[in-house]
């Protein structure tokens, strides 16, 4: 019984890969046709290094200069 379990759950981490795989090619595709003409946005990425993204379709586009890297640490307000 407990091996039936354990093969469903095996199943669906399968297939929420899958899913992730599908998705993530999607994502690039969207961002492939992007021109990246309308903004930047400065933000952290997953390593905490802060780039430059895309306004529109938030695909990273390099690191951020000194000067927009000291723009984005500034206290708000």
């Amino acid at each position: 019984m407990e091996q039936s379990n354990d093969s469903h759950i095996l199943d669906n981490i399968n297939q929420i890969e899958n899913q992730l795989k599908h998705l993530e090619k999607e994502k690039e595709n969207i961002q492939e046709s992007c021109t990246h003409k309308h903004g930047v946005k400065i933000d952290f990425d997953e390593k905490r290094s802060i780039k430059r993204f895309c306004s529109v379709c938030k695909r990273e586009l390099g690191y951020a200069t000194k000067e927009e890297e000291q723009n984005f640490l500034k206290p708000k307000g």
